[in-house]
């Protein structure tokens, strides 16, 4: 539970607003005794009370510190938006206060240093989940790098998804004239979001379009392995022209299990990613994926919370990288 000024002020036996004068710097200006003055703020260390974001605000202090909430830290996706979030806040002489949330849900010890700290915003990154814990930090800017808006925040960016699942089957339906195109998937909101616009997209294209059903995987690599285990399993000749994977990581993980039971890729199927994280390029064969504006989303967040903009929600295009995982041999 976090400790207010009014706690310290029961403990002692005082008002609240003495225990704010003293916390604040400005007990001297009414003459409040040195002895009494020390005995506050004694108390206070000792029921380790940090100042709340919003009384830091009121006052115009700035801590120079935001704070990142990551829902996942297994997703390399993050740790490329971290990446160049850090290089912003060098860049404008801030530091960065890393938290995470267990399988996406909040706890209270999870925010207990978004307190102490007293950041001067927050960057979310992550889409959807519960948001009902930004209630306690509505008074700071919020910015969030994921699809789902609410209330408290500042800005919500995320990729436009039918733009890029365009840009996915144009490549594979008109370019390579592939009509058979399945869907990798894991069990999480985003991801779904995804599907459901690659779904959409494909009545243009006249594509022969499924899903594949999401398994139980709590990491996508496992799950890439486990669809390619499924796939394997039905035979080559059942195989679809082309894979969507709802992330790079998926997709690396079938390419690993084709790999192991002779089924080429491309040759046999083609396999394309989403994020275009680093080791997407570096794997065997080189993943096509569709790259999201990463520099954008943190350039514009990171502006949103140090400059507290005027709410909106963006939807950026993207590109598509194509490589080896596609290409024609």
């Amino acid at each position: 539970m976090k400790v207010t000024q009014r706690d310290i002020a029961q403990r002692i036996g005082v008002s609240t607003s003495l225990v704010s004068r003293v916390l604040s710097g400005q007990a001297h200006k009414i003459g409040v005794h040195p002895k009494k003055i020390e005995e506050i703020i004694k108390v206070a260390k000792e029921m380790n009370y940090v100042p709340s974001p919003a009384a830091l605000i009121l006052k115009g202090k700035k801590s120079r510190t935001v704070g990142i909430v990551a829902y996942d830290f297994n997703d390399p996706y993050f740790s490329f938006l971290i990446s160049e979030l850090q290089e912003l806040s060098h860049t404008h002489n801030y530091s960065l206060l890393l938290v995470g949330f267990q399988n996406r849900k909040p706890h209270e010890s999870d925010l207990l240093p978004l307190y102490k700290h007293s950041v001067d915003g927050i960057i979310v990154l992550g889409s959807f989940g519960d948001l009902s814990w930004t209630e306690a930090f509505k008074d700071i800017p919020i910015a969030r790098i994921g699809h789902g808006s609410h209330p408290n925040l500042t800005l919500s960016i995320s990729v436009d998804e039918n733009d890029a699942m365009r840009k996915i089957f144009t490549h594979l339906s008109k370019d390579l004239g592939l009509k058979k195109i399945a869907f990798a998937t894991r069990e999480v909101p985003a991801h779904h979001l995804r599907c459901a616009s690659a779904e959409e997209v494909a009545k243009d294209f006249n594509c022969n379009f499924y899903s594949l059903a999401p398994t139980s995987g709590i990491n996508d690599f496992k799950v890439g392995q486990e669809i390619g285990r499924d796939l394997v399993k039905k035979g080559k000749e059942n195989l679809p022209d082309a894979i969507i994977c709802a992330s790079d990581t998926i997709a690396m993980g079938l390419i690993k299990k084709f790999y192991e039971s002779d089924i080429r890729v491309p040759e046999d199927v083609a396999i394309t990613g989403f994020d275009d994280i680093p080791s997407a390029e570096n794997y065997i064969p080189s993943v096509t994926s569709f790259r999201q504006p990463v520099k954008h989303f943190a350039k514009m967040c990171f502006s949103a919370v140090i400059e507290n903009a005027e709410p909106k929600v963006i939807h950026s295009e993207g590109e598509l990288i194509i490589r080896k995982s596609t290409m024609k041999i």
